[in-house]
């Protein structure tokens, strides 16, 4: 039985851990800053990729010279995308340490580093004085954070009076998803958790932050969900029997996104971008 990735990477928290508000913001970091996960998802972590950032950057009226704040910011490449092709002074924060370490080596690659710079924190006690950005960027992450009302207040609190929050994130509209799509995994993978449309409307209004443009992204959602069953289902016929990032056997990992599509088709899981501000 062989097993994804190769030994010798760090080992990961078990997803037992998620019973506990600090033990899954843990798991997400670890899963999220594993190789195996890059494999998986072909280097965009987010449905949509460059694309989907370009977007929600361009809804929120982000321009040159702002500063921008980029929360649970991974690797980094939307924090760069948005430094680049924008010309942003962006700030990156990522619960864990290694994600921070590999975007500010990427900073200094692409000759960012007097633009960009990143630092480990919590989204639901974000490190800045209040009213210190003029745009937040939250990219498929709300959705995991165990306390969102808290994560949103946070957001609201960093952000300049006239200032535009970015999100985009799963978006969950039938209640009865199965249990799979319910469980610690499918929580990890952005599902268990998420909100319905009007979910997220109304906690990003409660915390001062009403929405202002809503724009679905469904196809960008069922084209990652495809590209990674295709990449498992090769996974499995090259004799890979487990994800270890994920803690899964192969093919219930490919059952799990079978699901995952299914819902997809039925208009049952989406993604969106949400505008909002004051």
């Amino acid at each position: 039985m062989s097993t994804f990735p190769a030994d010798g990477l760090e080992p990961l928290p078990s997803l037992s851990d998620l019973s506990s508000d600090a033990g899954r913001k843990d798991c997400c970091a670890s899963v999220y800053g594993h190789r195996e996960e890059g494999w998986l998802l072909g280097d965009e972590l987010d449905p949509g990729g460059e694309a989907t950032t370009r977007r929600a950057l361009e809804l929120a009226a982000v321009r040159r010279g702002d500063r921008l704040l980029d929360v649970a910011c991974g690797h980094g490449a939307s924090a760069l995308l948005a430094a680049r092709e924008v010309g942003c002074r962006v700030v990156g924060l990522e619960y864990g340490g290694r994600a921070v370490q590999e975007a500010t080596a990427s900073a200094r690659t692409a000759g960012l580093q007097e633009r960009v710079s990143f630092r480990r924190g919590d989204a639901e006690a974000l490190p800045f004085e209040a009213e210190s950005f003029d745009a937040v960027l939250c990219e498929c992450s709300l959705c995991t954070f165990p306390d969102k009302a808290r994560a949103a207040r946070e957001l609201r609190r960093v952000l300049r009076p006239g200032g535009r929050l970015a999100l985009s994130d799963v978006v969950v509209e039938d209640p009865r998803l199965s249990a799979e799509l319910r469980g610690p995994l499918a929580v990890i993978a952005c599902v268990g958790a998420a909100l319905p449309r009007s979910g997220y409307e109304r906690l990003l209004a409660d915390a001062g932050l009403p929405v202002l443009a809503v724009e679905s992204r469904g196809e960008d959602a069922a084209l990652l969900a495809r590209r990674v069953h295709d990449r498992l289902r090769g996974a499995r016929l090259l004799g890979v029997e487990r994800m270890e990032g994920a803690r899964l056997a192969t093919a219930d990992a490919i059952e799990l996104v079978a699901r995952a599509r299914e819902a997809i088709r039925a208009g049952a899981l989406g993604y969106a971008i949400f505008i909002a501000g004051d």
